[in-house]
């Protein structure tokens, strides 16, 4: 357990009482000493991205990004601003695909310890908040672990204390909502956010999730593996929700934004070219085998098979992406074309 953490969230229990489940996120994930003060991604960390499983995810992402240059006339300098960029994995793969155009690349970071890692990126601008403008906004897993608070019937869930250990405490909150869910505040605070920084503009938001439902339950995560009691250890512990892509949208909405229909990352990164890549990581492979060069032609087999994971429906296919804009802008065309 981090105790600068535990400490912070005791005394904001002391100071109020039993303190809001967004409260205790932000603390626990956001605060001084908390998960993410230190990246927390990567095959030694707790969990990986799709950047980090293989780079042709960010050669797909670079093909949805010039979809969208195009549509907006092909400025000469071009805005990217990714929110949530952890490591700086992306970042790094995206301004080197993208060579051929004048990118302005802002990467957006809460943790400090990330924005230390950003800071080493040549040609990335370093912010710790959301602001200014922006062609194109880029979240790639971030609105899962926004601070969200729990309803569960007519009750709020928010945490308290008994003794020094935290403990859920149920507390009134207007009329039922029959099953326990989510209210996705930290979320609908990014929208608020994003929607006057597009003038014109899109924004590709990709996250687990559904339409219509949170996704899942409440879980934490920690080396790689699932966490069930998100109280015992604040600070050391992930806490995410699938997003409810739905109510997203329609926030989005509400700010005069127009949302598109949410596809799987395994239809987008099909539309984006993912199988022909794959063909070509094949016919590379046979050649490599020909010209005896068994090694490299086991490392173009390995990094295929760790590339399809990016489109597996079990795995990461399932994600979905998420496609704003501002009125007048046409909807990609790799976002509608039929992958059935």
């Amino acid at each position: 357990m981090s105790e600068q953490v535990a400490a912070a969230i005791r005394a904001k229990i002391r100071e109020h009482g039993p303190i809001a489940f967004s409260k205790f996120m932000e603390i626990a994930l956001y605060g001084a000493g908390g998960f993410y003060e230190r990246p927390p991604v990567g095959a030694h960390g707790d969990f990986v991205t799709s950047p980090h499983v293989h780079p042709v995810f960010a050669t797909m992402v670079c093909r949805a990004l010039r979809t969208f240059h195009a549509a907006l006339g092909e400025p000469a300098s071009f805005r990217v601003t990714e929110v949530g960029a952890g490591d700086g994995t992306m970042a790094r793969q995206l301004i080197g695909e993208l060579t051929d155009i004048e990118v302005d690349y802002t990467a957006v970071e809460a943790s400090a310890g990330a924005r230390a890692a950003l800071d080493a990126i040549d040609g990335v601008c370093v912010m710790a908040e959301l602001g200014g403008g922006a062609h194109v906004v880029l979240a790639n897993e971030l609105l899962d672990n926004l601070p969200f608070d729990r309803v569960r019937g007519d009750r709020e869930i928010r945490i308290g204390l008994d003794g020094d250990r935290f403990v859920e405490i149920e507390t009134p909150r207007g009329p039922s909502a029959g099953v326990e869910i989510v209210e996705p505040v930290g979320a609908f605070a990014f929208i608020d956010r994003l929607a006057p920084m597009l003038d014109p503009g899109y924004a590709l938001l990709i996250d687990y999730g559904a339409v219509g439902s949170a996704g899942g339950d409440v879980h934490g995560y920690r080396d790689h593996r699932v966490v069930a009691d998100l109280l015992a250890d604040p600070g050391s512990t992930d806490i995410t929700v699938g997003v409810d892509f739905e109510r997203i949208a329609r926030r989005a909405e509400e700010r005069g934004l127009v949302a598109f229909p949410t596809v799987t990352q395994h239809d987008a990164l099909r539309a984006l070219g993912f199988e022909d890549w794959i063909r070509e990581e094949l016919d590379r492979q046979v050649e490599l085998i020909d010209a005896r060069d068994g090694l490299e032609a086991v490392r173009t087999w390995s990094g295929r098979s760790r590339a399809t994971l990016l489109v597996d429906p079990i795995a990461l296919g399932r994600m979905r992406w998420l496609v704003l804009a501002t009125p007048g802008l046409p909807a990609p065309a790799w976002l509608t074309s039929d992958q059935s």
